[in-house]
């Protein structure tokens, strides 16, 4: 069977229009329409029904339980072609939200260069949300994530290295500034500088908001940290972050929470269960397991 056939039927159950489908692929429309033929010949069945007086495309019961099949194959597919080109280059790629990079991976990073494998990581950036599809998807060999909760994905293989608290922080000229510990159910009226919703925080964040009844004001998102804080400075907003959080700064006051079973950011070593790690891979997941369980 032609993987090719596949993604044309994939594409087609989603567009539902040959014409678009032949467009996208930059084929001619009966080399779709041949596609989905071998396809109903290989399997025999009826996998769509063309209503031409109506321009419709339906699929049929057949048609639509082959569709979950062909996007798992595709998927599996694109993370192994995506594996093998990382091996060719003889790369590494390591997915790094911005806090762990910022505050994990520099003694990481300084016990692969001793190892002179430093030069064959490439980094991939993102929020710890996002970068876990990554993960899944091939894109990246080994994350460093952060997570409100254990991680627990058939898929993934977490190993926990260490947990640290969220704070609130606000700026010097905020009336909350005198204070050093403050319980959540007292920012209901407050304005918020958050990340966007491909981090972790807004996990744990939006579990406060709920057991404290509120829905919270936030008037801007940001992926950048830094742009947080300086925010947070202007007292645009106050915001949620955990205590790794870089704050040599004094504009900005840090404050802890003192609610009862408080969220905490889990910091985990991760890999794909399905990927097969070089031997240089194997070696970087060592190095960080040493280096982040100490």
């Amino acid at each position: 069977m032609n993987t090719k056939d596949l993604a044309y039927f994939n594409r087609l159950i989603q567009e539902k229009n040959f014409s678009k489908v032949a467009l996208d692929f930059g084929v001619t429309q009966p080399t779709v329409t041949m596609a989905i033929k071998r396809l109903e010949m290989a399997f025999k069945t009826k996998l769509v029904v063309r209503d031409r007086v109506h321009n419709k495309l339906d699929v049929t019961t057949s048609g639509q339980q082959l569709a979950v099949h062909a996007a798992a194959i595709l998927g599996e597919l694109d993370i192994a072609h995506q594996e093998l080109a990382h091996l060719a280059q003889e790369q590494t790629v390591l997915g790094l939200p911005p806090i762990i990079e910022n505050y994990y991976f520099p003694k990481v990073a300084a016990r692969l260069q001793a190892q002179g494998m430093l030069e064959n990581i490439r980094t991939l950036e993102g929020g710890s949300v996002w970068l876990r599809n990554a993960l899944k998807d091939g894109q990246a060999d080994l994350a460093l994530l952060g997570s409100a909760e254990p991680l627990a994905y058939q898929t993934l293989l977490a190993e926990e290295f260490d947990r640290q608290p969220f704070n609130i922080f606000v700026s010097v000229h905020h009336p909350l500034a005198n204070r050093k510990r403050i319980y959540f159910s007292e920012l209901k009226q407050e304005k918020f500088v958050l990340f966007t919703s491909s981090f972790v925080h807004n996990t744990a964040f939006n579990k406060l908001t709920r057991r404290n009844h509120f829905r919270p004001d936030v008037v801007f998102r940001a992926s950048d940290t830094h742009v947080i804080m300086n925010l947070v400075a202007e007292n645009v907003g106050v915001t949620f972050l955990t205590d790794i959080v870089d704050q040599h700064r004094d504009d900005v006051v840090r404050l802890e929470l003192l609610d009862d079973e408080q969220p905490e950011f889990i910091t985990s070593i991760v890999s794909r269960t399905s990927h097969v790690l070089t031997p240089a891979q194997e070696t970087v997941l060592r190095i960080m397991r040493e280096t982040l369980e100490e």
